[in-house]
């Protein structure tokens, strides 16, 4: 007995090789999700120095002790397309956009002198410093699996000279690059999981000697959250 099925079975045949191929074509071209990204940020300086110097011919002591802290928050969201594809997760854009940067500064500084001068202690509180900057933008990257990091970038400043900062101590510059924040990349493009936050923190410490003595410290904190 021979068998016809002309054009019906012909497109059978190709339907069932097409849903037969989709998962390996889907494979390949991974798992998306467009996710809405938010960052809060808090980046924070703070020195504590003696400064050995000469001043009207006088040898001198200035002391300073001074505190910058800026603070990072998104605006609104940056909507971000994650991709997966087997171990290999990718973001476009890498950034996260419409934030806002509030910079603050405060101190004092106290003037010695030593003998045989005998002028009195000068000290000195100093005025509050502010810088406010809107629409800034920071880099990240998957710095390795289940991993992000920040590109370095440089924070707004204050102006102002008072409370005095060194060479040394101005060219201590902290930044969201110091810290990394662990995430679930599969989480990330599944649908069931509403969300989720990279965390990442630092602390250092940097201690001077010779002509400047004294600490600084160096403290990040930031919060990088993916969003449905």
């Amino acid at each position: 007995m021979k068998l016809f099925c002309g054009f019906t079975c012909s497109a059978a045949v190709l339907s069932l090789l097409g849903a037969l191929a989709a998962p390996a074509r889907d494979a390949a071209l991974g798992q998306r999700a467009v996710l809405k990204v938010t960052l809060g940020a808090s980046v924070t300086k703070r020195w504590n120095t003696v400064t050995h110097t000469t001043l009207n011919g006088c040898d001198v002591s200035i002391r300073s002790i001074g505190v910058r802290k800026t603070t990072l928050r998104s605006k609104r969201p940056t909507k971000v397309v994650v991709t997966s594809s087997g171990r290999r997760v990718s973001y476009a854009p890498t950034a996260v956009k419409f934030v806002t940067v509030d910079v603050t500064g405060s101190g004092q500084q106290t003037t010695t002198y030593e003998p045989p001068c005998r002028q009195p202690p000068e000290h000195v509180t100093c005025a509050r410093a502010r810088r406010h900057v809107s629409g800034a933008a920071f880099g990240f990257f998957r710095s390795k699996r289940n991993e992000i990091s920040f590109r370095r970038a440089r924070l707004p400043a204050v102006s102002g000279s008072c409370p005095r900062q060194s060479a040394t101590v101005r060219a201590i510059l902290p930044g969201l690059h110091q810290a990394e924040g662990g995430i679930s990349e599969a989480d990330l493009t599944n649908l069931r999981v509403a969300g989720q936050t990279a965390i990442g923190s630092a602390d250092v410490e940097s201690d001077l000697d010779g002509d400047e003595e004294g600490r600084v410290t160096e403290r990040v904190r930031w919060s990088l959250t993916f969003a449905r």
